[in-house]
């Protein structure tokens, strides 16, 4: 105003010094100074490395819903569908984790991580749908799969991770 700067109140901030109005801090942040460059995220929201100032603040999505499992003679299939809460994006993929669970000499299961020969197409991490397809899995064993849905925030919180899980009983293939 009249060549003169003027700060941004509260609940406004502006990136870069200039000619240019205040922008209203995006959902989920505020500032609580006057002449503020970046709006702070809420507590339990999160922008990503490579999201702008200007975007909203965002979280780590809910667990996958609904997953299921088909087996038959060469493979063993999971399915899901998507997560209620998207945490506000729209980045999400899924990671397949996978844990052998037999019992041992005292009745206790045992859980340790999958053989590394067992194949999933398309892959374990990463998946872009909604399904994965398990090949070379043992016959008469038990397998834990948890289903993590992720997006660009998930790495930053301190929540627990949100998983769907199913045990598939190899016994049943073939029959």
């Amino acid at each position: 105003m009249d060549d003169h700067c003027r700060a941004c109140k509260p609940g406004y901030f502006k990136a870069f010094a200039g000619n240019t109005k205040c922008s209203k801090c995006p959902q989920h942040s505020s500032s609580h100074d006057q002449a503020a460059t970046i709006c702070h995220c809420d507590k339990s929201f999160y922008r990503g490395i490579k999201d702008p100032s200007s975007m909203a603040c965002t979280r780590p999505p809910s667990a996958p819903r609904n997953l299921i499992s088909l087996i038959n003679d060469t493979a063993l299939f999971l399915q899901w569908m998507p997560p209620i809460n998207t945490g506000g994006r729209s980045d999400i993929t899924y990671n397949v984790l996978c844990q052998r669970c037999d019992e041992g000499d005292s009745s206790v299961t045992q859980c340790e991580p999958c053989e590394p020969d067992l194949r999933f197409i398309p892959r374990p991490l990463g998946i872009t749908g909604t399904s994965v397809a398990i090949l070379d899995y043992a016959m008469h064993a038990n397998y834990t799969f948890h289903v993590e849905a992720v997006n660009g925030v998930s790495g930053l919180g301190v929540a627990p991770r949100s998983l769907a899980n199913v045990t598939v009983n190899t016994h049943q293939a073939g029959e």
